[in-house]
């Protein structure tokens, strides 16, 4: 337990080098090769920054790795990492290099750790919970655990501790998105009010608190996003979506067969299903001819992150909107589920004709949400749990069966936490 406890401790201290994607200036001493733990004390911005900045690397790869489990990407290069998700085959411990869900995982769960890290310097120091940078790393910490609710079948609820449900992580993540609230709340931080306010929404969303759902998005407005930075610094902080695939860089990915009759190739953008208009919220590129590196299979470009400064979009208010027409939906008020599609459709810059009316069809309306979430929240990393949650990845989305539907835990957790056993048997792996 001491080695595993070092380990974690050292990631603490590394995080401190990805301060820059969130903004702070970087800070120098004499001898880097003699930086100590305790040097930190006089850069406790860079701390706090250091942890938000870790959890923004990684969502590249986690918007990656969602878009290949689910119907968005292919594979299109010659890497097994991404050919084991392209086609639904990753298992416990079995995928290539562990695969990229496995580096998220251990990743975010170093964020995680690191922000605890810094919340205990904080206290030792005597700096308030309601100073910014307490609310700051309190915030990433329950976000961490949000995503870890979304998209994982399991993981640990606390460092070193043992593996809960996706269903736990998720309350765990409500507890403390709602500390973190009312800490910004008695601050008077807007920016961390919202953060987590957003959060709340889409946890209760995915717990099933509906009513509680509606209520936290409709206090957001549509204008309101938050954003994964990133920056040319250095190739850790590019934006891998860019940099691996996209045209014009590396090809390994690009859309899945099924998205390539709806592109238009000269406007670079997908044709609304239910309007045939182009759709300004999904750009998808084709140059003519052109290939994935394989060097065989026609390569459509994800088009909407375009340089690797690129920021991603965490949450935003029209996440919230959808949220908002989901819970009416889920209340059998369809009309009113669709108006607020619509409203999103309508705004400057869309200008989409309304959907069509639904008749009453519940599963119309179903499918509306479907593709309304994925056109607003294209390559934002939300897909494949929209899949799962609406129970349609073996049948309308022509995924099939035996395909993995929730990442599993990373195997690398499994051998060095001594409170969950590296056993395939007991690890759980949704299939279709």
């Amino acid at each position: 337990m001491e080695t595993k406890t070092k380990m974690r401790h050292v990631a603490a201290l590394m995080v401190v080098g990805a301060a820059a994607v969130a903004g702070c200036d970087p800070f120098t001493v004499q001898d880097p090769s003699r930086f100590k733990d305790s040097d930190l004390d006089s850069a406790l911005q860079a701390v706090a920054n250091g942890v938000e900045g870790q959890f923004h690397l990684s969502m590249d790869e986690y918007i990656t790795a969602d878009a290949l489990l689910s119907d968005v990407f292919r594979h299109t290069g010659t890497w097994a990492d991404y050919e084991d998700g392209y086609q639904g085959r990753y298992r416990y411990g079995n995928s290539a290099g562990n695969g990229k869900p496995d580096g998220v995982f251990n990743t975010w769960l170093r964020a995680r750790y690191a922000s605890l890290d810094a919340q205990k310097r904080f206290a030792r120091l005597g700096i308030a919970d309601t100073d910014p940078k307490v609310i700051q790393v309190k915030t990433v910490e329950a976000w961490i655990d949000l995503y870890l609710g979304e998209s994982w079948c399991e993981a640990p609820a606390d460092s070193g501790g043992p593996a809960v449900s996706d269903a736990v992580m998720l309350q765990q993540a409500i507890t403390k998105l709602t500390a973190a609230r009312t800490l910004a709340q008695q601050a008077g931080l807007t920016r961390w009010i919202d953060y987590n306010t957003a959060g709340l929404a889409r946890a209760n969303l995915l717990a099933g608190n509906y009513a509680t759902a509606a209520t936290e998005a409709a206090k957001l407005a549509t204008t309101f996003q938050e954003n994964a930075k990133f920056s040319a610094n250095s190739q850790p902080q590019y934006n891998s979506m860019v940099n691996l695939n996209t045209v014009g860089f590396n090809k390994a990915a690009g859309m899945r067969n099924h998205w390539w009759p709806m592109v238009d190739t000269i406007q670079s953008k997908l044709r609304d299903p239910w309007s045939g208009q182009l759709d300004s919220r999904v750009e998808i590129r084709h140059p003519a001819a052109s290939l994935g590196v394989d060097g065989t299979t026609q390569h459509y470009s994800q088009w909407k992150y375009k340089q690797w400064t690129d920021d991603i979009p965490i949450t935003h208010g029209r996440e919230m909107r959808l949220i908002e027409a989901e819970v009416f939906w889920r209340n059998n008020q369809l009309d009113s589920a669709v108006a607020r599609m619509n409203t999103l459709r309508a705004r400057p810059g869309v200008a989409l004709p309304p959907l069509p009316d639904p008749l009453g069809n519940a599963t119309t309306v179903r499918n509306y949400l479907l593709s309304e979430r994925f056109a607003e929240m294209f390559m934002e990393g939300h897909r494949m749990s929209d899949l799962y949650r609406f129970g349609v990845v073996a049948t309308t989305t022509g995924l099939g069966p035996g395909r993995l539907m929730r990442f599993p835990m990373s195997q690398f957790e499994a051998i060095w936490n001594e409170n969950i056993e590296d056993v395939s048997s007991q690890r759980c792996q949704p299939i279709s």
